[in-house]
């Protein structure tokens, strides 16, 4: 960046307590532009550093990649990549670098996305800060060694008590792992959320509940009770089989489970999906209890078609309970859920709003078994535990979370899993009744694009980045929406720094692109021209008179 003199004057810095902000802000003039100018904005931090005109792809999709968007593998981006390999000269690789215009093509698909994203627009802004404390939540519990691994069958019991996994998906499709993410483990249990919220969608809730209650048990979830001859729940197992019975009854056995494991893959967005065959036999081998509760259902009229075939409808769940996922699949699922039926990925509509609605609810007072009231009264989200040591959490309209960890507490819920949302909560403004004031307990909210700076950090950061000409700050700073036109406790702003350190490079930036104030005086009673004219800066002196500067004396005469 060209500078005019090697002796820059120090900088006159007050104490930095900011003034009111003012109603415009920088982007709100960004969105009025063309595309063509809003793209250019967009892609300075892409350009390849030696001629600063063609666009470094692997640039481009780290920035991507720094919001949490996995361009590679996420389906939003199919497209997109694909053309940018086009771009390349055998066809079938992404090319390191693409002319602007050829670039600009690539991406016009998809570029409301991006903007979204690389203004720090998606529902979690700084995903980088975001991730890291999560990862440091994710670090502190790995040292529990409490619990056991769930011996229900021999196949459960060969488990590795030390697998575990944090997965995250936000409802922009924003994704986080660590740990053993890509270990399969059968549902069991989560299949529950599944099951009602599909039959919700196909019948309806009235209809569902004519056979099932809303109520909390309070003993444990394969336990042989009813209330009025009705399951407590649907998150039980009298629950779980009597929505097994009621999801397309009228297809043979293979069809509906067919149609089962297709709706678990659109609600992970496609992501891994199998079946554990070996599991399925080995939990039919020690079926007793279920089977137990089967007739149970059957002589108190629980089932909608009372010839029910109750051997078929048994093996039927037995299967359900044998599909298996990853740890990044069932985050993309409790995704789905915060998105109110709607997966983030893929975009298609999977249930129905209130189905997930009351779906939600139920997983908040029964999800956690035994353990629920306590687990809403300490982290107040809706969750659903199983008993292979996945622990499945929702934040209505943000994210969804998987933990995986088989070491089971006494609750048959995972010891980790349990401990790490307590910490989540316990870090971040996500319980379901925590004030919105983010300073109550040191509680931060990541929604907000300024979690992690307060007010005066950012104008700090603003000031010295002006005085230095640190060009990514300020793009990353315009991107965000921050006003460029903010003074510090003396009225100095960040156009009077950059004229102090000579930056003709930022003062064209403030002044033509972010449109500041050109004429604003400090305490002193100069303006920027006078600092211009002071260390004798011919070129922003010009620059500044050419866009309407004036000498502080005559600012304050007029």
């Amino acid at each position: 960046m060209p500078i005019q003199q090697k002796g820059k004057p120090a900088p006159k810095l007050g104490s930095f307590l900011m003034a009111p902000e003012k109603a415009s802000s920088a982007m709100s003039e960004i969105s009025t532009m063309g595309a063509t100018a809003i793209d250019e904005t967009l892609l300075q931090d892409f350009l390849e550093d030696d001629d600063q005109v063609d666009i470094s792809t692997a640039k481009f999709l780290r920035g991507l990649s720094s919001n949490g968007l996995r361009t590679l593998t996420d389906p939003r981006f199919k497209g997109l990549i694909e053309k940018i390999k086009k771009g390349s000269i055998d066809g079938d690789t992404i090319p390191e670098h693409m002319a602007m215009e050829d670039f600009k093509k690539c991406i016009a698909s998809n570029m409301v996305f991006i903007t979204q994203a690389l203004c720090g627009n998606l529902v979690i802004p700084k995903w980088g800060d975001f991730t890291q404390l999560m990862g440091e939540i994710f670090e502190e519990c790995r040292g529990l060694k409490s619990g056991a691994v769930a011996d229900l069958t021999d196949q459960m019991a060969k488990v590795s008590p030390e697998n575990y996994a944090i997965s995250i998906c936000t409802v922009d499709g924003q994704r986080f792992s660590a740990g053993d993410c890509k270990t399969p483990f059968p549902i069991q249990d989560l299949n529950r959320i599944l099951l009602y919220s599909l039959v919700c969608t196909e019948k309806s809730v009235e209809f569902v509940h004519q056979y099932i209650g809303k109520e909390p048990s309070g003993s444990a979830g394969d336990a042989l009770a009813l209330k009025r001859k009705k399951p407590h729940n649907p998150l039980l197992m009298t629950g779980g089989l009597t929505l097994a019975s009621l999801l397309k009854p009228n297809l043979c056995f293979s069809e509906r489970f067919e149609y089962f494991l297709k709706k678990c893959q659109q609600f992970c967005g496609n992501e891994f999906v199998g079946f554990n065959n070996s599991l399925a036999l080995s939990l039919k081998d020690r079926s007793n209890r279920l089977y137990a509760i089967g007739h149970y259902l059957r002589e108190n009229e629980c089932f909608a078609k009372a010839d029910i075939n109750l051997d078929k409808t048994m093996e039927l769940f037995i299967h359900y309970c044998a599909i298996e996922m990853t740890c990044d699949a069932a985050s993309v699922m409790a995704a789905t859920l915060a998105s109110g039926g709607l997966c983030p990925l893929t975009g298609e509509k999977v249930v129905f709003p209130d189905a997930v609605r009351n779906c939600l609810s139920m997983m908040n007072c029964c999800g956690v078994n035994d353990y629920s009231g306590e687990f809403m009264f300490e982290v107040g989200l809706p969750a659903k535990s199983n008993i292979s040591g996945a622990l499945v959490v929702v934040i209505p309209n943000v994210l969804g979370m998987c933990i995986y960890s088989p070491r089971l507490d006494r609750s048959r819920n995972s010891v980790r899993g349990i401990q790490l949302c307590k910490l989540f909560t316990k870090r971040f403004v996500f319980h379901q009744f925590d004030p919105t004031d983010r300073a109550k307990d040191n509680k931060v909210d990541p929604r907000r694009k300024d979690f992690t700076e307060t007010k005066d950090q950012q104008s700090l950061i603003l000031l010295f980045a002006a005085y230095n000409g640190n060009m990514n700050t300020l793009y990353r700073y315009l991107k965000e929406g921050i006003n460029f036109g903010n003074p510090d406790y003396d009225g100095r702003t960040a156009l009077h720094l950059a004229v102090c350190g000579g930056q003709v490079d930022v003062v064209k930036f403030l002044v033509e692109k972010c449109q500041v104030e050109v004429n604003p005086v400090d305490r002193w009673k100069n303006t920027p021209l006078d600092d211009a004219v002071k260390y004798k800066y011919k070129q922003i002196k010009k620059l500044l008179q050419k866009n309407g500067g004036m000498a502080g004396s005559a600012v304050l005469s007029s």
